[in-house]
């Protein structure tokens, strides 16, 4: 089925007479029109037939254009009791313009001039109303249709069938039908004698010797100086997704005897069939033309202008060439950055927009399952409630944009690519010094001595899930002070508690600091920590050395290593401390000088209290193990003038609880004491206990008289 336009003129009672140019929309054309048909049992070929063009210049110069067909009967006593048809195939660049426009169609066969004849017949004016032809136009064919009446003659070779078409490229201008450039170096024609083919007797006949190509041999129809503007396409403003307002300019000069116009169609990208129409949009006096839509045009809509100028005095108008398609653009702003980090389950992001329009964000993650959210106005968005992200995930982020028309995707910005970040390992660092007491257990130790035996452990631990602790680095640097240090061991404990040994372990030496230190470096996947609570527990032990009282052993250690992609962590470090005092039992303090003065000469003997001691004496067992020790007392020097050689011998004595023994150059012991810890021990002076001045008469005393004496007090583990 195809639509026509038909202008007919018949003398037959069964055709229907309207008037010369009677127009006939959507008559059936028969399927024997077609170009390319399968022969069948009633199909003949026979005939000869030619077709030619022309062109000729008018006037004005402008083209004219005449297109000639006949067919020929080449079989004698042939009869057609049909009616046959001449189809005259126009050039595409001609038909386009005419195509599915009713008017224009009626205009272009009307301005057709030329002639036809047939059997019986000569040479009739193609319009004539009385030579039984009809004209009508077939889009389905971009072809003419030229009818002839019913032949029921025996023909005889030579009859013939013709038709000779000639048009105007002035006047069709004028009903606005512009001929553009050929696409190629000619306008391409084609000429086909057939028939209706219904009824008894009727005939196909096939392409062959009745159909003809050929060509009208110019690049581009001219208009050369006809009295008409040319009317070229407009431009059209860059249309964007959602916008209502299209404007654009003519760019051209107006004629003043004509009106200006501009239509617009829009064919949507939704898959809407039918284009929209705007019409008559009125062009200022600049060129410039503006409209507002009933609707928003929508990305991959396109856009097409006709320019129109219409005679202010007729019904002539001039129509321009269809402009380009101008297609409606939408710029979606991909995804700038995103937040999300292994152990998390939602990821956040900005993709800021600065155009109109329904946004969503798409995410797939290790091109697997694909996630959709809502783009705030702001740019932001959000996944939530999204699996666990280990670490090492692609994730791919891309925004849509929406038909506000159909929900449909119309476009998607670039894709953004990102590695979910490794989390970073968060590792503990439990550092534990130990001490070994007199029973020969461990305890902790807020301080030690020297000569005493410390442990110290240091536990590594990893303490966030997921992540991966691997290239593990261990370094434990070992204090100044500590000596005759054991080998260092390193056990790796799962977190079901399980323990490995783990070998590697070595002893080096900062040359820069002239220190000792232990160092492990994992090599081994197996060695890696993949799971939380999972521990490297390095321990060693140590002794104290002498030298180290009154110092602070400082424990430092550093790790460090990668997380689960090979990223290096944080250097972690820790010190631990503990102070040092002396392991020995000692003297905390002791006196210098005792004084005893004013002392009368005695009639008797006599005991006599100091009157100063700088000092206090005072004991402190720094041992590990605990022994009772003794504190003795001897005469080093027996007291004696300091201006004369008197002397006067055991001139003291040590008063131990009321009850006074005297002192002697032999070492006597005064104080015996069990301490339970390192505390300080003051021994105790007064009225009871302490050291005397212990004289009678003696010929070496003398009024006025200074003394001196020198005694030796000496701190025992064991009784003298």
């Amino acid at each position: 089925m195809s639509s026509e336009i038909n202008i007919q003129s018949t003398d037959q009672t069964e055709e229907t007479i309207n008037s010369k140019k009677e127009v006939v929309e959507n008559e059936t054309v028969p399927t024997d029109v077609k170009e390319y048909v399968a022969p069948d049992p009633r199909t003949v070929s026979v005939g000869n037939s030619t077709l030619s063009s022309s062109v000729a210049s008018g006037s004005y110069g402008q083209d004219i254009v005449t297109i000639s067909y006949d067919y020929s009967i080449t079989v004698i006593g042939l009869a057609i009791n049909d009616k046959p048809i001449i189809a005259i195939q126009l050039p595409s660049e001609i038909a386009n313009q005419i195509n599915n426009d009713v008017t224009k169609q009626q205009d272009f066969l009307a301005l057709l001039t030329g002639t036809v004849s047939y059997p019986g017949t000569t040479n009739q004016d193609i319009h004539s109303t009385t030579n039984s032809v009809s004209l009508s136009y077939s889009n389905t064919y971009n072809s003419i249709y030229v009818t002839f009446p019913t032949s029921s003659l025996v023909l005889l070779p030579g009859t013939k069938w013709s038709v000779s078409l000639s048009f105007d490229v002035g006047a069709m201008y004028k009903r606005g039908i512009s001929i553009p450039a050929a696409t190629g170096a000619n306008y391409p024609i084609r000429g086909t004698f057939t028939d209706v083919g219904t009824g008894l007797g009727a005939i196909s006949i096939i392409v062959g010797n009745n159909t003809k190509t050929g060509t009208i041999n110019k690049t581009q129809l001219v208009l050369g100086t006809y009295p008409v503007p040319r009317v070229t396409p407009a431009s059209v403003n860059t249309l964007s997704h959602l916008q209502t307002n299209v404007t654009g300019n003519i760019q051209q000069t107006q004629d003043s005897g004509y009106n200006y116009t501009v239509q617009l169609t829009i064919n949507h990208t939704d898959g809407t069939t039918t284009p929209i129409i705007v019409n008559n949009i009125p062009v200022d006096s600049s060129g410039n033309f503006s409209t507002t839509l009933s609707s928003a045009l929508e990305y991959g809509d396109t856009l097409s202008s006709i320019v129109y100028a219409r005679s202010k005095t007729n019904t002539d108008y001039v129509q321009s060439a269809s402009s380009t398609l101008r297609t409606v653009s939408w710029t979606i702003n991909p995804v700038s950055a995103i937040t999300v980090v292994g152990g998390a389950t939602q990821l956040s992001g900005t993709a800021t927009q600065t155009s109109l329009g329904s946004y969503q964000v798409k995410l797939q993650i290790n091109n697997g399952t694909t996630y959709t959210t809502s783009l705030n106005a702001n740019g932001s968005f959000l996944f939530s409630g999204l699996p666990t992200f280990q670490g090492g995930e692609s994730v791919k982020i891309w925004i849509q944009g929406l038909s506000t028309r159909t929900g449909a995707q119309l476009l998607a910005s670039s894709d953004f690519i990102r590695t979910v970040p490794y989390p970073v390992p968060q590792i503990s660092l439990v550092q534990t010094i130990e001490r070994r007491n007199a029973q020969g257990n461990w305890e902790s130790a807020s301080s030690v001595v020297t000569g005493q035996t410390v442990r110290y452990t240091l536990t590594a631990t990893l303490i966030n899930q997921p992540a991966t602790w691997m290239n593990q680095q261990l370094k434990s640097s070992i204090p100044a002070g500590l000596t005759q240090l054991s080998a260092a061991t390193l056990t790796k404990k799962s977190a079901a508690g399980v323990s490995t040994p783990v070998l590697g372990v070595q002893l080096l030496t900062d040359t820069n600091s002239n220190t000792q230190y232990w160092y492990y470096q994992n090599t081994l996947a197996a060695n890696n920590f993949t799971e939380a609570n999972t521990s490297f527990i390095l321990q060693y032990t140590g002794v104290v050395a002498d030298g180290a009282v009154d110092q602070t052993l400082a424990f430092l250690d550093t790790i460090n290593g990668s997380d689960g992609g090979g990223t290096a962590i944080p250097t972690q470090s820790s010190i631990a401390s503990t102070t040092v005092k002396s392991g020995a039992l000692r003297f905390v303090q002791s006196p210098t000088q005792i004084s005893f003065t004013k002392i009368p000469i005695p009639n008797k003997t006599t005991a006599y209290s100091p009157s100063n001691i700088n000092a206090p004496l005072v004991i402190a067992d720094g041992r590990v193990t605990k022994s009772q020790w003794h504190l003795l007392v001897r005469e080093s020097q027996a007291m004696h003038s300091t201006t004369t050689s008197k002397t006067v011998n055991q001139a003291f004595a040590y008063r131990k609880s009321g009850v006074d023994y005297p002192i002697t150059t032999l070492a006597s012991e005064v104080y015996a004491y069990t301490a339970a810890d390192d505390t300080n021990v003051q021994i105790p002076w007064n009225q009871q206990n302490g050291l005397f001045l212990k004289i009678g008469p003696d010929i070496n005393i003398n009024v006025n008289e200074a003394y001196t004496a020198e005694l030796q007090w000496i701190l025992s583990d064991t009784p003298i």
